[in-house]
């Protein structure tokens, strides 16, 4: 009688490895999900297809960037890159509903864009034209909607913006690099914070003074930050990635450097001044 024949012993993994593994896997694939998500949120800081609507993309930005839910950030994320792929100027949220990834959270999210982006044009111009022609001729160019108020300290308001939202401190001033003048005008935002952090930011632009005849006058956009943080990973200080690409030398850079930091940021009062 022939021996019998031992069956082959398979190898198998526990349910236990199994459900391991499928976790690792998934933990894998949602890393992966996240790290496109924040790779992408910085594409919203590009120009939208229409130019009108570029502001909305920074709405969806902050948004994205200030949850940590991977889910909301993708809902923002589809909501921006639709509007910065949108052929023509949105007016309201429900003018984009019908886009694919606006839903209705993010046309609520645009309405109240719009009707603030509304509210500061209004006071925009009022300081526009009283810093031009003065406080008369600005009341008198207000809609009578406008809300105008003063702060205990006697600082003046328009639907809540101050003159210092809209032009920066020691703005506009004149900058020779090389055999060239500019003028350079913006905005600062500036966060004072108590202890000894603080940051400001300039927002604005570098201007030609004179061109060639014929020839238009060059405009670049200029963004700063400067400031202190006793947080290690603190590195958002110097000149945007966009500005670097322009062609001016190390030298240049540091005579704009040194102009913003001089004719503008001084003339804040900071909290590390202060103490």
């Amino acid at each position: 009688m022939p021996p019998k024949k031992k069956a082959k012993k398979t190898q198998t993994a526990s349910l236990d490895k199994r459900a391991q593994a499928k976790m690792l896997r998934d933990k894998a694939s949602a890393f992966e999900a996240e790290a496109t998500v924040e790779e992408r949120i910085y594409e919203l800081l590009e120009p939208a297809k229409v130019s009108a609507n570029t502001f909305l993309l920074k709405v969806f930005d902050e948004k994205a960037e200030d949850t940590y839910l991977s889910h909301k950030k993708k809902a923002y994320l589809d909501a921006g890159f639709a509007i910065k792929e949108c052929e023509h100027k949105i007016t309201s949220g429900e003018d984009v509903m019908k886009l694919k990834g606006v839903g209705k959270s993010s046309a609520s999210l645009i309405d109240r864009a719009i009707e603030e982006a509304s509210l500061a044009g209004v006071a925009e111009k009022f300081f526009t034209v009283m810093n031009s022609k003065g406080v008369r001729e600005a009341v008198a160019s207000l809609p009578k909607d406008a809300e105008i108020t003063v702060d205990s300290d006697g600082v003046l308001r328009v639907n809540g913006k101050i003159n210092g939202y809209f032009l920066a401190r020691g703005c506009p001033f004149e900058l020779t690099l090389g055999v060239e003048t500019w003028v350079v005008n913006g905005s600062v935002i500036y966060y004072d914070w108590p202890g000894d952090d603080w940051a400001g930011e300039f927002e604005g632009t570098l201007t030609t003074k004179k061109n060639i005849k014929g020839f238009p006058p060059e405009s670049i956009p200029l963004n700063y930050i400067t400031g202190y943080s006793s947080t290690p990973d603190f590195e958002d200080k110097g000149f945007s990635d966009e500005f670097k690409t322009y062609d001016f030398d190390e030298d240049e850079k540091e005579k704009i450097r040194e102009a913003l930091e001089d004719k503008v940021f001084s003339l804040y009062e900071w909290s590390h001044v202060k103490e």
